[in-house]
């Protein structure tokens, strides 16, 4: 009798810390915003470590691809957005932050984000990032304006799927050379001083 081994076909994917080498803070850190149930979060994610609450809440940014609409725009498989996030287009006037009321996984080539308002002028190559609300004030102090919700400080040193069991922990890294072409985001120049993190200079991206 033949014995048959099946075998099984598994994704490729590049690694995103040089030579797999990070430095991981203790303890792990409790997602600080929402990441859908099912969602692998990959190293080299940006993170925002909250020591005092020892959470970490998860960079949502991702790029505008060709074909979408002001309120319903397409971007890259791999983001982390979800229904109820509020975001804002990055260098944007911060007037229009609309709240994302459904997202649309179905084509094999990116996702459809429907937006509760559109956001105008956005289009192709414009990054979006979960922001603050605008809150219209009496002569629209910058305060009211819209503003990434959190700023980067470390990043994800192990991969991290949110099962919707048990209590999550994200395990963050303090250092590492990420390498930028393996990201499936977009890093604002704001974030960065040369090719270190701005609040972070252990960490560093660079393209080879």
């Amino acid at each position: 009798m033949a014995i048959e081994f099946k075998k099984s076909a598994v994704a490729g994917h590049f690694p995103e810390i040089w030579r797999g080498e990070c430095k991981i803070l203790p303890g792990g850190f409790k997602p600080k915003n929402t990441i859908p149930v099912g969602n692998v979060v990959h190293r080299g994610t940006l993170l925002e470590v909250n020591f005092e609450e020892m959470s970490a809440a998860v960079i949502k940014v991702a790029t505008v691809l060709k074909g979408g609409t002001t309120q319903k725009p397409r971007i890259g498989k791999g983001h982390h957005f979800a229904i109820g996030d509020v975001v804002a287009k990055v260098d944007g006037d911060g007037k229009k932050s609309p709240i994302i009321t459904a997202i649309d996984t179905s084509n094999t080539e990116y996702d459809t984000l429907t937006l509760q308002a559109a956001i105008t002028g956005l289009s192709e190559g414009d990054a979006i990032i979960e922001a603050t609300e605008y809150a219209a004030a009496e002569g629209e102090t910058p305060e009211a304006l819209a503003k990434p919700k959190y700023t980067p400080n470390m990043i994800v040193g192990a991969v991290f799927e949110n099962t919707g069991k048990g209590l999550p922990a994200i395990s963050a890294a303090y250092e590492a050379v990420v390498l930028y072409p393996s990201l499936t985001f977009p890093i604002l120049n704001d974030w960065l001083t040369g090719c270190c993190l701005k609040s972070n200079p252990n960490i560093l991206f660079i393209k080879q």
